[in-house]
């Protein structure tokens, strides 16, 4: 393998190479945790991996690998590779070109490229670099043995003024893509301005005048699930006056999701129609949905609330699904608006949610949701339409009066939803139903949400594989869950093909600048 010279290794380059394979496991690690949002066959590595809030872990360890690849360009001794056998040149070689490649992918990632490769490139240039890390440690092994492992302690490491000014080298310009990339880590959307006299009717539509002169923001968002590669590109428009702001979300879905794990009868018994609602992570059964979080600060991994693993908070239970919960880290509401396309659509509003600090688990409580929770409400509500939850069979709630809201087509919107006042409770004596009965698993108590909970107006309407969302809000609702729209607020938006909890999602926020009123 070559007569290399161990301490003119040592001296030279082994204490940067450990600061590199740290900064790597790092990055890989906490990228590793991310991805799993969207990989379920990768969950077996769960147990390996870092919990919690890891967004700013990753963004920091990029920024320490693209220091150390741009320092590296002018550190590298010209003839280093005289000594080295074939083997480790070419094993070196294919490590440059993978960690370039990592790096590229990883930033054209984070500027939101509309690209639907990239989000995978990334991931695959991860898979290449661990490839990369395993082939030159064995170079190592093979030629100095078990003593690299006391060249770890750095003995005469300021002895070095080469290394020490590279080393050196390499903190300045973290610090500095650091704060330069803090600076400017979100986009900016104006408000426009419109006049009180401007009608605007709630429709989901976009044919009000104002809406064809706002300049739109395009958000490429990704890692959800069922849209083509998991990826869809949202497109966002706002104007507001003094009283009212007005947004309207357009983002591409090649199907309309209309049902909602519609109730089947099955061998004599009533079974939910499912394919991982068992562990609160639906992706087939389900309907579209749309997020969108505001916040009064700007920070990564969703200002800082994305806690992700199967239990990343210290005390409180373990998630389902094994993949993170919501909560606020400093306790401060960030205020979530969550539109569903069966459940508030037919009432013409956005589910008006909240991310607090984590509460008490309850006895008994199935499903833990951390510091996710509803705004309040004083009546008005839509509710499972069965009696208790178990995975096998359950039992209906209530049954429908007319024969309608009866099908044997999952296609049928219908079967998603009963109004309380065209239904009746359930009785075994009219369980007359064959196998393959579909019953609304949605089960409507009002015809919306009355408070709190009701302070968005929205509406929703699918065309040509196009969603579009339009929704009024009062830039001050009073409410101690919500925030206030104001200069420099931000938002990000997440949308959901039939899935429960796998979204896309983008990194960089979207601040509000409010055009002069």
């Amino acid at each position: 393998m070559g007569n290399m010279n161990f301490t003119v290794v040592r001296k030279n380059f082994l204490i940067f190479h450990l600061i590199v394979i740290f900064a790597i496991f790092v990055s890989i690690a906490t990228g590793m945790r991310i991805r799993l949002l969207t990989d379920d066959e990768l969950l077996w590595l769960s147990p390996l991996l870092p919990q919690g809030a890891i967004h700013d872990v990753h963004f920091i360890s990029g920024i320490i690998i693209t220091s150390i690849c741009l320092v590296y360009l002018f550190i590298k001794k010209k003839k280093a590779n005289k000594h080295q056998s074939k083997y480790h040149i070419w094993v070196n070689r294919f490590g440059y070109l993978v960690i370039v490649f990592a790096v590229i992918s990883g930033w054209l990632q984070y500027f939101q490229t509309s690209q639907t490769y990239i989000f995978n490139a990334h991931f695959t240039a991860c898979l290449l670099v661990v490839c990369f890390i395993l082939l030159h440690s064995y170079v190592y092994l093979i030629q100095f043995g078990f003593k690299i492992i006391a060249a770890i302690v750095p003995i005469d490491l300021f002895k070095n003024i080469r290394l020490t000014a590279a080393i050196s080298s390499v903190i300045a310009l973290v610090l500095v893509l650091y704060i330069g990339l803090d600076t400017n880590k979100h986009q900016q959307m104006i408000v426009s301005t419109i006049d009180y006299q401007d009608f605007i009717d709630i429709d989901g539509k976009d044919q009000e005048t104002f809406w064809q002169k706002a300049k739109a923001v395009k958000v490429f968002t990704s890692g959800g699930a069922n849209f083509i590669n998991g990826s869809t590109e949202v497109t966002i428009k706002s104007a507001a006056n003094p009283q009212e702001i007005y947004f309207l979300f357009q983002w591409q879905d090649p199907t309309q999701s209309l049902l909602h794990m519609p109730i089947v009868k099955d061998n004599a018994q009533w079974t939910i129609k499912q394919d991982g609602f068992y562990q609160f992570d639906e992706q087939t059964f389900y309907e579209d949905k749309f997020a969108v979080l505001v916040s009064k600060t700007c920070d990564f991994g969703a200002d800082g609330t994305a806690k992700l693993g199967p239990k990343p908070i210290k005390g409180k239970p373990q998630n389902f699904h094994k993949k993170g919960y919501h909560v606020s880290p400093d306790h401060t509401v960030r205020d979530l608006w969550h539109w569903k396309a069966v459940r508030t659509n037919k009432m013409i509003l956005m589910d008006d949610n909240y991310i607090g600090k984590a509460k008490t688990a309850r006895t008994g409580e199935r499903r833990y949701t951390a510091g996710y929770a509803p705004d309040g409400k004083e009546s008005g509500a839509y509710v499972m339409n069965w009696q208790w939850y178990q995975r096998d069979s359950i039992k209906p709630k209530r049954l429908p009066i007319e024969p309608s809201f009866i099908t044997k087509n999952t296609h049928i919107s219908k079967a998603s939803i009963l109004p309380w006042f065209e239904s009746k409770p359930y009785n075994i004596n009219d369980d007359k139903y064959d196998d393959g009965t579909l019953l609304p698993s949605v089960l409507y108590r009002s015809n919306r949400f009355e408070g709190d909970r009701a302070d968005i107006r929205a509406k929703g309407t699918w065309d040509k594989g196009v969603w579009t969302l339009e929704l009024a809000r009062k830039r001050n609702t009073g409410s101690k869950h919500d925030v206030v729209l104001e200069n420099d607020v931000c938002i990000w938006a997440s949308a959901f093909d039939r899935s429960q909890i796998a979204h896309t999602r983008h990194e960089r926020p979207i601040q509000l600048k409010f055009a002069s009123l």
